[in-house]
């Protein structure tokens, strides 16, 4: 989607929303599905029922109509989250594109009613980032934003989460976002979900490389090492890697986190 020119049918249903429910143009045009052999889940169906009636007064076909579907929906127990339709984003971290469409991404899952996710290593990779002597997080300008434009925007329904992973626990991430920036939820991560490798950016500049691993990041080649430094200097290396590391849970320690959560930063 970077620099779009418009017209793309993710385009076209952003600006044109109900007008673009059907492939077009109408009347012209017909769709289906394949089915792709060995079974997967295309074989997979959605299939109406006539019998009884869930979530409506009665079985009336002139009241089971879908512009008088209820979309809301409640997450929570203690503290319920209201929404208008139950959806969440993807947790959007540290990559640039995130970066780069922060504003609409967030504004548009704000005036929407849903809740938006703000992923791993935001602070850690934050140009702007400032530490105290024990390495943690007291200002860091880019989360700063990302937490205000959802805020701004935010009216009844929604809510703005924050994922933690290793190194954001290590650097208070917890701690600065509840304490400082008023958020309200907490996403502990462990695994690696949305793909089969860790976190992982790429950073085309030495000194970047060398302040991201002296704030506690795994990257690779070493910029360290004297020889990888020379190499990237005549030009054999072009970028370094930045991963972060896979997260593992234990019960107890899982429960313990989350009552120090609780209790001491919120």
């Amino acid at each position: 989607m970077e620099d779009c020119a418009g017209n793309c049918d993710v385009f076209r249903a952003a600006m044109r929303g109900r007008e673009v429910i059907y492939p077009g143009p109408f009347g012209k045009v017909t769709a289906g599905g394949d089915k792709k052999s060995p079974i997967n889940y295309s074989h997979l169906n959605i299939m109406g029922y006539a019998v009884g009636a869930k979530a409506i007064d009665e079985a009336n076909p002139d009241k089971a109509i879908f512009p008088e579907v209820d979309t809301t929906a409640v997450y929570g127990h203690v503290n319920p989250v209201r929404m208008k339709m139950p959806v969440f984003t993807g947790a959007l971290g540290s990559t640039d594109i995130a970066r780069k469409h922060w504003n609409s991404l967030a504004i548009g899952a704000a005036i929407s009613g849903i809740t938006c996710v703000i992923g791993e290593n935001v602070c850690g990779i934050d140009p702007g980032l400032e530490r105290d002597s024990k390495g943690r997080v007291v200002n860091s300008p880019e989360m700063e934003r990302r937490v205000r434009t959802y805020k701004q925007w935010q009216e009844d329904h929604g809510d703005l989460i924050v994922q933690l992973n290793v190194e954001d626990t290590r650097l208070g991430v917890a701690e600065y976002v509840v304490q400082k920036l008023g958020v309200e939820t907490i996403e502990l991560k462990w695994g690696q979900g949305a793909k089969c490798i860790g976190g992982e950016i790429k950073i085309p500049d030495l000194d970047r490389a060398l302040e991201l691993q002296k704030r506690g990041y795994i990257i690779t080649p070493n910029p360290s090492d004297p020889i990888v430094q020379q190499g990237f200097k005549n030009g054999a290396i072009r970028e370094f890697e930045r991963h972060s590391r896979l997260g593992f849970v234990e019960r107890e320690n899982f429960l313990r986190t989350v009552e120090h959560l609780r209790r001491s930063v919120g």
